[in-house]
């Protein structure tokens, strides 16, 4: 017969939220917000400015709107942090990265060694997936860590 001690589950040290300026960010972290402190797990809200594709005839960035889309996603962390976090004892970080989403999603999980990523998803058909390819499908199939996608809740924006 097994010893409970034997049967320990691993519980993950890390869970990386990836949040974007949408209606399902509330949903995602509401999620960390509720298994965060069941596995006794830190909790990192980490959100992508999407870098632009330069074309041939454009060798320059915009950087004040970039620096105005980091702020932006700063100050929704702040909120979500506030409002799912507020009294909580748990490590919260807030991380804004540039370049793919999918791919800077999965590289921090690596870099954080998140026990868990978790990220929203608009719910959309599988025509529409498949031509644009949600980037919470992108992180599923990619990401090493295991990845929880969350469905916006009706009641998340209350």
């Amino acid at each position: 017969m097994l010893e409970m001690a034997a049967l320990k589950i691993q519980k993950p040290r890390r869970i990386l939220v990836a949040v974007d300026i949408s209606e399902y960010a509330s949903s995602v972290v509401e999620e960390a917000a509720r298994l965060a402190p069941l596995s006794g797990s830190d909790v990192t809200l980490v959100s992508v400015v999407k870098m632009p594709a330069l074309t041939a005839s454009e060798d320059t960035i915009d950087s004040k709107e970039l620096g105005e889309e980091e702020k932006e996603l700063q100050s929704l962390h702040r909120s979500l942090i506030d409002k799912y976090f507020n009294h909580s004892s748990i490590l919260i970080e807030s991380k804004v990265l540039h370049g793919d989403p999918a791919e800077k999603i999965c590289e921090y999980a690596e870099t954080l060694d998140a026990g868990l990523v978790i990220v929203g998803t608009r719910g959309r058909g599988r025509i529409t997936s498949a031509v644009l390819g949600s980037v919470s499908e992108k992180v599923a199939r990619d990401c090493k860590r295991s990845v929880l996608i969350v469905k916006r809740h009706v009641h998340a924006d209350r």
